[in-house]
């Protein structure tokens, strides 16, 4: 007959058994899958709540998909830190070897952690972040491993955003306002609100790979002229004639690609807004629609984001250089002036001079990288104008898309040609820029992870 104690031990270990922790790290690779085009959505979300205009939208999504990256590839051997290549970004802390951890949850925690403190909801972020770690537990991860994991996410994300507020950006807060011209050929503020230059400084921004703003520039502008036989006035009527004649699907292209963050609508003694993706938050839709769609793993996503969103950042950079240093007028202030007081552009005017077209710059930028990483002849489906109401365009490639948001400014009624065409040669400059000098790939790495 077995002793009490040994029937005790018995008892005892379908109980040990049951207590052990769940770690699965099956089910935990499959859910990190996505994980980083579910955050970027987030951070899209929060953008567009809280208005963000497309400069500093680029900036957003730029640090968290740089601080994700350089969390996560030390799981790599393949894959080196950014750290040499980003402008004064300093060697990035790396993982303890003598502790067991999960990248992938570092990785997620690292994005958090810097884009709760860019945007102006962070108890939003915050709440994602719960959310998030409380489906990591519930598919089964070791206590230990999970505290490891987020302890060197934080380290990360406070490392890349000490780097950060380094950019200039606090600084051109406190600078003095666009100052108006009287010159004929300079910008005015445009109806329906009249509203100041915005980011006028934006130049003065650390670049991410550029070594200066204006290591891009663009070429010429049309001289400004008011007379009707002068080559701007031609490209005035261009402008006038395609708004004046629009057809329904210039008009589609015109609203799929306006991508204004507050647009203004007036009745009657009210005015409301409605608050829309920026372009940058469109090309990373874009973006993530081709890493669902290629079923690219976490460490290829990352790389992805990292490469559009600087080749992002810096295109408005460049751009806004040229922007401020022309200081162009916008066609609805020429055509009314010079040609037709009636006329009104198909799209709200944004608030900034004209020449280059920011959105040509920075989707053909987008575009080049895009292309690099999926193939010239890579057809998508971009359905991210869905949320407002407008159907999917389908595309033969990046590049079209790209010449097709350049166009767009021309049936908005907001660009004149030589904007769209000049800034999508500044922006694919930018875009050979990055693709060229940020290597994601080559160092050797030996660490136990």
């Amino acid at each position: 007959m077995k002793s009490l104690k040994s029937l005790l031990y018995l008892l005892l270990i379908p109980l040990l058994l049951g207590c052990e922790e769940k770690h699965d790290i099956a089910g935990l690779d499959k859910f990190s899958q996505s994980q980083l085009i579910v955050w970027n959505g987030h951070l899209s979300e929060i953008i567009i709540k809280d208005i963000f205009n497309p400069p500093v939208a680029s900036r957003i999504y730029s640090y968290p998909n740089i601080a994700a990256y350089e969390a996560l590839a030390p799981a790599y051997p393949q894959y080196g830190s950014l750290a040499s290549q980003l402008s004064g970004l300093p060697d990035v802390p790396q993982p303890d070897t003598t502790q067991e951890l999960y990248l992938p949850v570092s990785s997620i925690i690292a994005f958090s952690t810097v884009g709760k403190k860019l945007i102006l909801d962070e108890l939003k972020m915050e709440e994602y972040e719960a959310k998030y770690l409380a489906q990591i537990k519930k598919i089964g991860i070791k206590e230990e491993v999970l505290n490891n994991s987020i302890a060197y996410g934080r380290q990360v994300g406070e490392h890349i955003l000490a780097w950060s507020k380094k950019d200039g950006y606090t600084e051109t807060r406190a600078l003095t306002r666009h100052v108006i011209s009287k010159e004929p050929g300079a910008w005015q503020p445009t109806a329906p609100d009249y509203m100041p230059a915005v980011e006028p400084h934006w130049s003065k921004m650390r670049p991410f790979v550029m070594d200066s703003a204006a290591q891009c520039k663009p070429s010429l502008p049309t001289a400004f002229d008011s007379l009707a036989t002068s080559d701007f006035y031609k490209e005035a009527m261009e402008v006038y004639d395609v708004v004046k004649n629009i057809d329904e699907d210039k008009l589609l292209i015109a609203r799929f690609w306006d991508d204004n963050p507050n647009v203004s609508y007036t009745t009657g003694h009210v005015t409301y807004f409605k608050q829309k993706l920026t372009p940058p938050g469109h090309w990373m839709s874009i973006t993530s629609s081709a890493i669902r769609d290629k079923k690219l793993n976490m460490i290829e996503a990352a790389e992805t984001y990292v490469m559009v969103a600087t080749a992002v950042a810096d295109g408005f950079i460049s751009c806004w250089d040229a922007k401020y240093a022309y200081n162009s007028i916008r066609p609805d202030t020429y055509i009314e002036r010079y040609i037709d007081a009636d006329w009104d552009p198909v799209l709200q005017t944004p608030p900034f001079p004209e020449f280059p077209s920011g959105h040509s710059v920075i989707s053909a930028a987008a575009a080049t990288v895009l292309t690099h990483k999926f193939g010239d002849a890579y057809a998508f489906v971009d359905s991210t104008q869905m949320a407002i109401g407008l159907p999917p365009r389908q595309f033969s490639s990046f590049n079209e898309a790209a010449l097709e948001a350049g166009e767009s400014r021309i049936y908005g009624g907001i660009h004149f040609r030589p904007a769209c065409d000049l800034g999508a040669e500044q922006g694919r400059e930018v875009g050979d820029l990055v693709v060229t000098k940020l290597k994601t790939r080559g160092g050797e790495r030996t660490a136990k992870l």
